[in-house]
């Protein structure tokens, strides 16, 4: 039997996962429920990696300044900066708590991009099942959504970042 709660990691798309991808994807569940969100989303991966990734992906992460607490400032600079750009003064985080969720979130459009290019990327160095430094490969090389727009404000150098877990696949 497994210790994965159903419907977490096997309806993840870009399936095969290896098994410490497994267990980002369930960190990335309770990154989603944590923010009360109603789906799991690239930025809640991106967290579950740097709390929940193997040391090399975490120090990886660390060294361009994307420890937890560097993922959770670049992901507020976004918000905040997408509120401004829609002409919404942002309010503070204590106006923003909100009751706690409940039922598990869905997966949202930039999760499953992200856990598809880590099946492609798996793929393309002929393995059978992706890895976490081919989901944060894959994450970085969004174009799209709210963590590459957060990894821009932050000022992160993306494919050095991809470099040094390259030796990691």
């Amino acid at each position: 039997m497994s210790d994965i709660p159903p419907g977490t990691a096997s309806s993840a798309p870009g399936q095969p996962l290896s098994k410490a991808v497994r267990s980002v994807v369930i960190a990335s569940v309770t990154e989603a429920q944590r923010r009360n969100s109603t789906l799991v989303e690239a930025e809640h991966l991106l967290l579950a990696l740097s709390r929940d990734g193997s040391g090399p992906v975490r120090d990886a992460l660390a060294s361009a300044g994307l420890d937890p607490a560097g993922v959770e400032a670049a992901l507020l600079a976004e918000r905040e900066a997408s509120l401004r750009v829609a002409g919404v003064e942002p309010l503070g985080e204590e106006r923003l708590v909100a009751s706690p969720r409940v039922a598990r979130p869905r997966w949202g459009a930039s999760a499953k991009e992200a856990l598809t290019r880590a099946h492609r990327v798996a793929s393309a160095h002929r393995r059978q099942h992706s890895g976490e430094a081919d989901l944060l490969t894959a994450i970085l090389g969004l174009e799209l959504g709210t963590v590459p727009r957060a990894l821009i404000l932050a000022g992160v150098d993306r494919p050095a970042i991809v470099a040094a877990v390259r030796d990691l696949r």
